[in-house]
């Protein structure tokens, strides 16, 4: 089991099995999927709202601390220099900051493209991310890194 449940009626949050140990607040991956699962749950945030592409965009914060924003894109063409920057979606709590232990944002993007990938490989997580064509992991002026994509889209 990899820890993604659906949200209880009560609390509205995920229940993750274990989280891991490597970061300096081991309870960030119970946050990130509490904070996905919320996220993608929102009705707002549907196909039908003209999102076409999820994004995970990590960036600085204050402090040399970073954090990931999730934003829904209505364009979704990779070959496109700018193809994200049109945002048609934020859910209600759009980022999450990242562990303190996350030195950089590379290490930020490397930290959200395995929970994000963890997620697209889950049952139930995945199958909701996946109502997207697609799903990227990027910097947030960057190049995103399409972690998954619905054929034909």
């Amino acid at each position: 089991m990899t820890g993604w449940t659906s949200l209880d009626a009560a609390g509205g949050a995920g229940m993750p099995q274990a989280p891991d140990a490597r970061f300096e607040d081991a309870r960030f991956e119970d946050s990130f999927r509490r904070w996905l699962l919320g996220a993608i749950g929102e009705p707002a945030g549907s196909w039908r709202a003209g999102v076409r592409a999820l994004c995970f965009n990590v960036h600085p914060t204050t402090a040399g601390e970073h954090a990931v924003e999730l934003i829904g894109a209505a364009d979704c063409d990779p070959a496109a220099a700018d193809w994200a920057l049109d945002e048609v979606w934020l859910p209600s709590r759009a980022r999450i900051a990242l562990p303190g232990d996350v030195a950089d944002a590379d290490d930020g993007v490397l930290l959200v493209r395995r929970l994000v990938r963890a997620a697209l490989a889950d049952g139930f997580a995945g199958a909701r991310l996946k109502r997207y064509p697609r799903i990227a992991v990027g910097h947030v002026d960057g190049a995103l890194d399409v972690l998954w994509e619905r054929t034909p889209i």
